[in-house]
């Protein structure tokens, strides 16, 4: 499903026709059309970085003992605050909030239009902890994952993850648009140039604001420049 949206009443009211009440949902809004990939395939998805992934995870444990909130962590969790803190990842951020979708979609000042993507996660999803067979770097197939609510920002964005695999089979990492196991699942909003700033008045207004997506001391300066800075 493909639809261009012009107002923030006309994406909730798709979001409400397009989702089913007891199905999960999740949502990403980005600056660019598709190219589903998690940031470490993006400059080069031939290259399997696995072999630099397990590296750059066992020296984030070791030099960051002291500040890790949970050094013994597994290699899921410390996946989890490696992307959280900007390090290139497997994994690729959705939220279950299409609100905080429509947010991130439409929040940079660079020009063009914006897109959200929804997918349905029912059937990819791992439902728990125990279901997460080994390493995520060995995982048979791409999935769906919910990490622990442990810090601020995850909790306020609902966060949610797609943990990506190399393709052996196709000598690479394939994105989730030409994945023809998850392409079915996977719905796309496009919000034009013209509608983004309308649409961040009226996120602002119900209460969707980088203030409340980021609720720490950068978020709050951040939402006060937008609000009262020069333009």
């Amino acid at each position: 499903m493909r639809k261009t949206i012009q107002t923030f009443s006309e994406f909730v009211a798709s979001v409400e026709a397009h989702c089913d009440g007891g199905s999960l949902h999740l949502f990403r809004g980005q600056d660019v059309k598709v190219n589903l990939l998690p940031r470490i395939a993006r400059t080069d998805p031939a290259t399997n970085t696995e072999s630099t992934e397990r590296s750059m995870i066992k020296e984030l444990r070791r030099m960051g003992a002291a500040l890790l909130p949970e050094p013994a962590a597994d290699d899921w969790e410390l996946l989890v605050v490696a992307q959280h803190f900007a390090m290139a990842t497997r994994l690729l951020d959705w939220t279950s909030n299409p609100l905080a979708a429509l947010w991130f979609a439409c929040s940079s000042p660079e020009a063009g239009d914006r897109y959200v993507y929804s997918l349905a996660a029912d059937s990819l999803l791992i439902s728990s902890k125990s279901q997460r067979v080994g390493s995520p770097f060995e995982q048979a197939k791409t999935r769906v994952f919910q990490p622990r609510l442990n810090n601020p920002r995850i909790v306020a964005q609902d966060g949610w993850f797609t943990v990506h695999r190399y393709s052996k089979q196709s000598n690479r990492f394939v994105a989730l648009e030409k994945n023809p196991e998850i392409r079915p699942y996977l719905s796309e909003f496009t919000i034009p140039k013209s509608a983004r700033d309308a649409i961040l008045r009226s996120l602002d207004r119900h209460g969707i604001n980088v203030r409340t997506l980021f609720p720490d001391l950068e978020g709050l300066c951040r939402y006060v420049s937008w609000k009262l800075g020069p333009a």
